[in-house]
């Protein structure tokens, strides 16, 4: 079985994003590794999975990597995740999510998500959906990260403008203009 992390590489140092996906999915390639899922923040940065067979194999590419760009963070997927109060899950999440670290915030809200329940479950899929929606976004597809974003504006009511520290009235008002526009924008949460 293929060990798995995700990494984000600085955009300074390249000049064609599709010659730098080809640079890095040879480096790995060279470990007997593979790259998938790309996607691209709004200020150029590269996130990838990276898919190896063991971890001297990540070293080994990570040290290939690092000369060629600098490396953001890499967070090693292989670990089941700490026991971690609402509080916690939320502020993590909503720390993935400012950072555009989207495919984290997801999965983060998801360990909450499986637990809740009522209103409290839908709010919680939407905002998942949220996530999801600019996942897409950064990996080039607009159109599927607009219809997931439709989808999550139909989840995103709770009775209270405020979840756990999370501005919602702000949130739908971004998720709105961003349908109205049918053009990306990051913000934060």
């Amino acid at each position: 079985m293929q060990l798995r992390y995700l990494v984000r590489l600085a955009s300074d140092s390249f000049r064609s994003r599709e010659g730098f996906l080809r640079g890095v999915r040879s480096l790995s390639t060279s470990v007997g590794g593979s790259v998938r899922n790309p996607k691209w923040t709004s200020y150029g940065a590269l996130e990838i999975d990276v898919f190896v067979n063991s971890r001297p194999d990540f070293d080994l590419l990570q040290a290939a990597l690092e000369p060629v760009s600098k490396i953001e963070f890499v967070h090693d997927l292989n670990e089941a995740p700490p026991h971690k109060s609402k509080e916690e899950i939320i502020s993590e999440a909503r720390s993935y999510f400012n950072s555009e670290r989207f495919w984290e915030a997801h999965e983060t809200l998801e360990a909450l998500w499986r637990v809740s329940s009522g209103d409290e479950k839908l709010l919680l899929q939407g905002l998942i959906l949220v996530c999801a929606a600019f996942v897409h976004h950064q990996k080039g597809e607009e159109e599927t990260g607009q219809s997931v974003l439709r989808r999550a504006s139909r989840q995103l009511n709770w009775p209270q403008s405020m979840y756990e520290e999370m501005d919602l009235e702000r949130l739908r008002r971004r998720v709105q203009k961003i349908l109205a526009t049918k053009r990306f924008q990051v913000f934060r949460i």
